[in-house]
């Protein structure tokens, strides 16, 4: 087997049915979609992790997935989608006869959003073993959703393994384990909102003591409002690139942290892959789907070099 650059490993729902609503409702409120109708009934290809590898693949590093999920993730055409970004499915365990999870993300035009979701063979994870062998290949291993015994076996492993190790979002739903994480974690990505929702359930009042707890670099997302960087060196702001026009946000998050993993894996100073990951997440939002505008290293680096202001050298 080739080796890998960076393996990504988590399990939660699959696929994606995106709506958006006119506004955030009340409680019983009845409100309009507000949404392309053919959209309505769009099956996306999703999953935090799946959505972190293929933001990396599709800037060029060898990705590995690593998760279980039902056959329709063959039947669906998901597999033949990764494959195609050239992402390794070696990882990836299909439950035959087994349905895989659907999430139901509804936002308003503010940004607001609730995620309804149906895991399927995602639910119960308690028997899942790590994917040793593709931990073994990986130079660096990234965790998302679902925080469980699983992700958090595959993250102390590939650290004993001298691995770069990241996690990706809501590390907080695993409640008592989420110092477990943290300790094991060399980078965390995670949103503004997750962010005081786990300092929140650590009893912590700042970022500096959630970096205490382990991971030396958090990266804590802002939305239109940029990103905060705290390091081993210091602390920078990297400010969001503006996007042509704002379809769908979700994935971009992921996408986010799968192009600043994949800069640093290919050399990069972390504000450099600060830059390279607003600007991925940049053309995720144009188009509706976690993965449906990914785009290449080239028009990365050019929109990259327009708002930054890069002359080359």
């Amino acid at each position: 087997m080739s080796e890998l650059d960076l393996l990504s490993v988590g399990s939660w729902t699959i696929f994606d049915y995106i709506l958006r609503a006119s506004h955030y409702p009340d409680e019983g409120e009845t409100v309009p979609l507000d949404m392309p109708s053919k959209l309505i009934h769009t099956k996306f290809f999703g999953d935090c992790s799946a959505n972190l590898g293929a933001a990396a693949a599709s800037l060029g590093v060898k990705v590995g997935l690593g998760m279980v999920v039902g056959d329709d993730f063959n039947t669906s055409g998901y597999r033949a989608h990764l494959l195609e970004l050239g992402v390794d499915l070696s990882g990836v365990d299909v439950r035959a006869g087994e349905d895989s999870g659907y999430s139901y993300n509804v936002s308003d035009p503010k940004g607001r959003s609730v995620c309804y979701s149906h895991l399927g063979i995602a639910a119960d994870q308690s028997s899942w073993e790590p994917p040793i062998t593709q931990i073994e290949r990986a130079r660096a291993v990234a965790v998302s959703e679902k925080f469980c015994g699983y992700t958090l076996e595959t993250l102390r492993h590939a650290r004993r393994r001298g691995k770069l190790t990241a996690i990706n979002g809501m590390v907080g739903t695993a409640n008592e384990l989420a110092p477990d994480f943290l300790a094991a974690a060399d980078m965390l990505f995670i949103s503004e909102s997750e962010a005081q929702a786990l300092m929140r359930l650590l009893d912590m009042r700042s970022l500096g003591e959630l970096q205490a707890a382990g991971p030396q670099t958090i990266v804590m997302t802002q939305g239109a409002r940029g990103s905060r960087w705290l390091t081993p060196e210091g602390e920078f702001f990297c400010n969001a690139v503006p996007a042509s026009v704002v379809c769908d946000s979700t994935g971009a998050g992921d996408s986010f942290a799968g192009a600043a993993i994949a800069m640093i894996l290919k050399g990069h100073k972390l504000r450099d892959a600060a830059e390279y990951a607003a600007t991925m997440a940049s053309f995720v939002v144009e188009k509706w789907g976690c993965q449906t505008n990914l785009v290449g290293l080239e028009r990365i680096e050019t929109r990259r070099r327009i708002f930054f202001e890069y002359e080359d050298k």
